[in-house]
C-alpha cells in the first residue's frame, strides 16, 4: 500500500486529517468521512484497511485525556452489551440480504435523528450521570450488532450518549471508551483475515502521526463550541451517515467483490510471472 505519488500522500494525508479533527470535535465521523472521501483515489479495500489501522492508537490516546470524566459502570454495560450483539450480527450478515439490513438500518437512525432535532434539550448536573447502565448495554449491543452485520458501528451509541444529561468531557469519554473496543477487536478481526500486511502497516504508522494532530486540534476547539450547536453537528453527520445507508444500500459492496476477484488474480499472474 506504500504510495509512489507524492499527490496522492497529499490527498490521504489531508483526508484523515480533517477526518480526525471532526472526530476530535464531536467525538466520532472519523470513519465516515474518511471512507466517504478516500475511496475516490484509493481502491476501496486499501481505504478501509488504513482508517481501521489508523484510528486505534489515536482513540487510545484521546480517551486517556478524558478518562476521568468517563462513568466507568455504564462504559462497562455498552461494552458487554456489544460483546453479546457482535456474533449475532455476523450471523445475520450471513443470513439476511445485506442491502435490506443497511437501508433499514439507515432508516430507523434517520428517525431518531429526526426525533432529536425536536427533542428538547436535558439540562446538565453537575455530579454523576444518572443513566441506566441497562440501556447503556442496549446501545452497546446494538452498535455491536452493526459492527457484525454493516460494519457500522457508530451511530446508536452515539444516539444514546447524545440523548444524556451530559457535558461534553462526559460524552467524549464514553465514547472514546467504547471505540477502543470496536477499533482494536476490527483490527484483530482483520489480523486473522489476513489482511494486516507489512506495507498496510507500514503506510498507517506514517499516516497515525497526522490522525493523532487532526484529533489534538479537534478537541481544543470541540470545548469553544456552543452546546445546543454541538449537539446540532452530531444529528446532521447521523443524518447525511443514514441518508446515505438508505439511498446507497450495500452498494458498495456488491461493486467490490469483482474488483477484489480482478485485483487478487492480477496479483496471482504477476507472482507467477519470472523476474
Amino acid at each position: 500500500m506504500m504510495f509512489s505519488d507524492p499527490q496522492l500522500w497529499c490527498f490521504v494525508l489531508t483526508v484523515v486529517f480533517l477526518s480526525a479533527f471532526i472526530q476530535g470535535i464531536i467525538g466520532f465521523g472519523y470513519a465516515i468521512v474518511a471512507m466517504a472521501i478516500l475511496p475516490l483515489m484509493l481502491d476501496f479495500r486499501e481505504a478501509n484497511l488504513l482508517v481501521a489501522l489508523s484510528i486505534v492508537l489515536p482513540v487510545i490516546w484521546i480517551f486517556w485525556a478524558y478518562r476521568k470524566h468517563s462513568h466507568f459502570r455504564i462504559l462497562l454495560g455498552a461494552i458487554l452489551g456489544s460483546l453479546v450483539g457482535l456474533p449475532l450480527g455476523l450471523l445475520t450478515f450471513t443470513l439476511i440480504d445485506l442491502d435490506y439490513l443497511v437501508r433499514g438500518t439507515g432508516l430507523v437512525i434517520l428517525l431518531i435523528v429526526i426525533d432529536g432535532f425536536f427533542q428538547k434539550d436535558v439540562p446538565t448536573e453537575p455530579g454523576q450521570p444518572r443513566t441506566s447502565p441497562l440501556w447503556s448495554s442496549f446501545a452497546g449491543f446494538c452498535s455491536g450488532f452493526l459492527a457484525g452485520s454493516t460494519s457500522i458501528a457508530g451511530p446508536p451509541i452515539v444516539i444514546y450518549a447524545i440523548r444524556q444529561p451530559w457535558n461534553q468531557d462526559q460524552y467524549k469519554g464514553f465514547i472514546f471508551g467504547f471505540f477502543i473496543l470496536i477499533s482494536i477487536t476490527r483490527v484483530i478481526g482483520l489480523a486473522l483475515m489476513g489482511l494486516v500486511t507489512m506495507p498496510v502497516i507500514l503506510t498507517s504508522t506514517i499516516v497515525i502521526p497526522f490522525v493523532i494532530v487532526g484529533m489534538a486540534l479537534g478537541t481544543l476547539v470541540g470545548p469553544r463550541i456552543n452546546p445546543v450547536i454541538f449537539k446540532r453537528c452530531l444529528l446532521m453527520l447521523l443524518a447525511v451517515s443514514s441518508l446515505y445507508m438508505v439511498i446507497q444500500g450495500s452498494a458498495d459492496e456488491k461493486n467490490l467483490e469483482p474488483e477484489l476477484t480482478a485485483s487478487s488474480a492480477a496479483s496471482d499472474v504477476t507472482a507467477t510471472q519470472p523476474d
